[in-house]
């Protein structure tokens, strides 16, 4: 029997990626991927499997952490991947295990912040709806729209001025996925601990989007608004336009009681109406994201896009976050390819020897019986032939 291999074949390979982060205007950076291969006989890799914070360039929306991705692939046609992100004190564990890191405090991500400068307040529609008897009682007040409406726009200005820009974290513990194959089939898992987004505003103070799972479903989604921070900019602005108006309506009457109340919820639908696309949209997050094919798997630990439904509100600031890539497989062992040696004839045709030796001590093949009995029977013929003849002669 005899085997083939086909030496340039890949019968195990996987690959890690530990984080990607893609801000708008500054491109994409990443740790690099960490890749093996075997055909059978030998482990090659490309990568490191030891990435650094500082892989990522000039980024700093990460300020410190320890970093995992790793990848083992063996000649029998298994193979396995772990990536992850955790913050300081973590401990890389070793690949295969189902974790790559262990322990350590959380790291916050400055993913992105928020920018509020194009809310405004518009006078052309702020007494859209309000009763035409109060609007006669403004002008009887002798007050103009203007005087109504710049108090308001001035305290909107100041509010969002304090305000600043909210700044938007992802807080993480230890964010890891991991993945096997063998020839057959390949499975993978993610799994977060102690994670959450949150939003930071200077008057408002942190405000929680959502807690993160700790072991996802597969492909789950995570979608957070900015209802609490829309509520506590509301309530905010309801305080300092109620301060504006009534300085604005001081030479009223109490009368005009009704109308403050009409103009303040008119302003405070318009602004909300500007909020809406972050209210709709803030994180749009996939955990244990998994794409599988035959005999192979890719699993990333956490896909986040900041504010992908107000890109024309907030002009900017969008990120695009991977943390823990693993992919596993396709795996193949080697093909053996086996040759049978030839059947014999069913009854071999009988040796003719060419050199008969002396004696014939030597030859063992059964033709020294066949020759001797040969030879006695010419023998014997001929002596038969001799007496013949001699008793012819006595005859004559």
């Amino acid at each position: 029997m005899s085997a083939a291999p086909a030496s340039a074949a890949t019968v195990s390979q996987a690959s890690a990626t530990a984080l990607s982060l893609e801000l708008a205007g500054t491109g994409a950076r990443d740790t690099g991927t960490y890749a093996v291969t075997n055909n059978g006989s030998t482990e090659s890799a490309e990568g490191t499997n030891e990435p650094l914070i500082t892989a990522l360039g000039g980024q700093n929306a990460i300020h410190a952490g320890t970093l995992a991705q790793d990848a083992v692939a063996t000649k029998d046609a298994t193979s396995a991947a772990c990536s992850g992100l955790a913050g300081d004190g973590a401990t890389v564990v070793a690949v295969g295990s189902g974790d790559c890191l262990s322990g350590g405090d959380n790291i916050s991500l400055d993913a992105a912040s928020l920018d509020f400068s194009d809310v405004e307040l518009v006078s052309s529609g702020l007494f859209q709806g309000v009763d035409q008897q109060l609007i006669a009682a403004l002008k009887e007040a002798g007050l103009s729209q203007t005087a109504v409406t710049d108090p308001l726009s001035k305290a909107l200005e100041d509010l969002l001025a304090a305000m600043g820009d909210p700044g938007l974290h992802l807080d993480l513990g230890a964010v890891q996925s991991s993945c096997t194959a063998d020839k057959d089939k390949a499975s993978g898992d993610s799994s977060l601990a102690n994670s959450r987004a949150y939003i930071t505003v200077p008057t408002v103070g942190d405000v929680t989007l959502v807690d993160l799972p700790v072991d996802p479903a597969v492909n789950q989604k995570v979608v957070t608004d900015l209802t609490g921070v829309t509520d506590a900019i509301l309530d905010a602005l309801r305080t300092q336009f109620t301060k504006a108006l009534n300085g604005a309506l001081a030479p009223a009457n109490g009368g005009l009681d009704q109308l403050q109340t009409q103009v303040l919820d008119t302003a405070l639908g318009q602004i909300e109406s500007q909020l809406a696309p972050l209210e709709e949209n803030v994180l749009d997050i996939t955990l244990n994201a998994q794409r599988t094919s035959p005999g192979a798997i890719t699993v990333t630990a956490l896909d986040a896009k900041v504010l992908p439904a107000a890109q024309e509100f907030v002009g900017g600031s969008l990120a695009h976050l991977t943390i823990g890539t693993s992919s596993c497989g396709p795996n193949s062992p080697i093909t053996k390819t086996v040759t049978k040696n030839p059947p014999k004839a069913a009854n071999p045709p009988a040796s003719v020897p060419t050199v008969v030796t002396a004696g014939m001590e030597s030859y063992d093949d059964g033709s020294a019986g066949r020759i001797a009995l040969v030879t006695l029977l010419l023998l014997a013929a001929a002596g038969a032939g001799v007496a013949t003849y001699v008793r012819m002669l006595r005859r004559g």
